[in-house]
């Protein structure tokens, strides 16, 4: 396998992709850890303080106000990415099929309203899930994701290419911040 051979991808995306993208930018980016833990701390907290209040005073102690904030927290846990890839996957929809090409320059994408070209600076990791390749920019945020669907490739080894060209790349570009990237799969 040579990492100068470019991999081709087609693909028309879908919100499950999309989805699997969002969760593992949030899980891989400090800020995203971050707030999660924070709701998850606020849910425990709430729960807390509901049974707290229903053992010592009864069930007319909690007020409708706290049971609407902690249905709130709850939905938001659960809902808060899934909604996120659908207001994405309605632009993503506007784009049309997506035709990407990775090579040792960076990432070319042309859909039939955008072309887009992305040299590998930007990215500062990779990681890949079950379906989807995430590449995400190195700031704290991890703001700059590019998802790219495993079943766009033309054939099954075309991923492992795909895997040896994206760490090639970004082990070139991270030396003077450190460590190289090594690709880390996410189980789900």
């Amino acid at each position: 396998m040579t990492v100068g051979t470019p991999v081709r991808l087609t693909y028309s995306v879908t919100w499950r992709e999309i989805s699997d993208g969002l969760g593992i930018q949030l899980r891989h980016s400090p800020v995203g850890r971050w707030c999660f833990r924070v709701l998850w701390t606020l849910g425990a907290f709430l729960g807390f303080v509901i049974v707290a209040n229903l053992l010592t005073r009864g069930l007319d102690s909690v007020g409708a106000g706290v049971w609407r904030f902690l249905l709130t927290v709850c939905l938001l846990l659960v809902a808060f990415r899934r909604l996120m890839a659908l207001a994405l996957l309605g632009y993503a929809r506007h784009l049309g099929e997506h035709r990407v090409t990775v090579d040792v320059s960076g990432i070319r994408t042309v859909t039939e309203r955008h072309t887009n070209e992305t040299g590998w600076t930007f990215y500062g990791r990779c990681v890949e899930g079950p379906r989807v390749f995430v590449l995400l920019t190195p700031d704290v945020w991890g703001t700059g994701v590019m998802v790219l669907p495993k079943r766009g490739l033309d054939a099954p080894q075309d991923a492992d290419r795909l895997r040896e060209l994206i760490g090639a790349r970004l082990t070139a570009v991270r030396l003077g911040k450190g460590p190289g990237w090594v690709p880390r799969r996410v189980s789900r």
